[in-house]
């Protein structure tokens, strides 16, 4: 994990977000690994007085925009925040390339920079929620060598504490069967390390953002220009960093209270639509569960039948499910 940045960080917006009255944005500017980076944190204005939190974390190519994910927890008596990390969404600046990153480790400056800040807001106890790359983010931070204690010495800042930990289909594994992972796990770090500058293109409209956005039919509404149906160019040196950190934390083992949920089935490599809104159609399901169990020793996992990716934009019913599921889990961790 990258060492804390110090007192360096600073609040250079204060904003009602673009979601509404209801929430708020600030965005914080640091020193990144090579030029000043950026970083916002949105949270819901609803329930001020609540000393209990939840804060999300975003996946690859990806922003938050899930107002009714933010009132679910809202009216369970939550305080709702929310994370576009740097080179993400709200965060994108000319200088810094859309989900550029030199390690997976260096958005443990964001999340120091928003929990701090939730700290301050008066919330004592945080639920974290990571989705996708997001997952990996953040089971990468609680796995950092820099305990709460060390972090808040450093800083000068008082931390909430982190009591537990959800993640929406995580990217712990790449997306590959667990009977050929172990196979192919290799040959592509070789090859991203051989070429850590090039990039993959993004030619074509991906099937999954065809499932998602109601302009190719789908229920959601979001940005495009940051959440684009074809994606930004993969970096290769991107994946190594998360095959890196994957390899990592497949050798940690975190006692926190963790829920994973995903979908019952992977539907990668569909053709159509609605072969995708099936499962999962980006992340294999049975080599993330795998990874979970590795890591996680105070785990419990929740299967959702018609999951999407992100089971949040599932289809209503799958979607209740999921909401159920950390609900339920929610109330044991109480």
């Amino acid at each position: 994990m990258s060492a804390p940045i110090g007192q360096h960080w600073q609040q250079v917006n204060e904003c009602e977000d673009l979601l509404g009255v209801d929430f708020l944005a600030r965005t914080f500017s640091f020193a990144g690994p090579k030029t000043k980076v950026h970083t916002t944190l949105i949270h819901h204005i609803g329930n001020p007085d609540a000393t209990k939190a939840i804060l999300y974390v975003h996946g690859y190519t990806d922003y938050f925009f899930q107002t009714g994910l933010a009132e679910h927890f809202i009216d369970l008596g939550y305080r709702f925040y929310a994370l576009d990390l740097q080179g993400y969404g709200r965060s994108i600046r000319p200088s810094t390339p859309p989900n550029w990153c030199e390690s997976i480790e260096q958005y443990g400056q964001d999340l120091d920079i928003a929990l701090a800040t939730i700290k301050e807001d008066g919330v004592d106890q945080v639920v974290i929620l990571g989705h996708s790359t997001g997952g990996l983010v953040v089971s990468t931070y609680l796995a950092q060598p820099y305990a709460l204690p060390e972090r808040e010495s450093y800083y000068n800042k008082a931390f909430p504490e982190v009591i537990g930990l959800m993640l929406n289909s995580p990217f712990l594994a790449l997306p590959f069967p667990p009977a050929v992972l172990n196979f192919v796990s290799w040959p592509v770090r070789i090859l991203v390390s051989l070429l850590p500058f090039s990039y993959l293109r993004a030619k074509k409209i991906n099937i999954y953002s065809k499932s998602l956005h109601t302009v190719f039919g789908g229920e959601w509404d979001y940005r495009l220009d940051w959440k684009p149906p074809r994606g930004f160019d993969l970096s290769f040196h991107w994946l190594r960093e998360v095959i890196i950190a994957q390899r990592r934390l497949a050798n940690q083992r975190l006692a926190i209270p963790t829920l994973i949920c995903h979908s019952e089935i992977s539907t990668i490599g569909k053709r159509t639509v609605k072969e995708i809104q099936q499962g999962d159609g980006v992340l294999d399901v049975h080599s993330m569960q795998q990874a979970a169990k590795k890591t996680f020793t105070n785990l419990t996992q929740a299967s959702i039948p018609q999951g999407f990716h992100d089971l949040y934009l599932s289809h209503q019913s799958a979607r209740t499910n999921y909401l159920s599921a950390m609900t339920q889990w929610l109330e044991k961790l109480d």
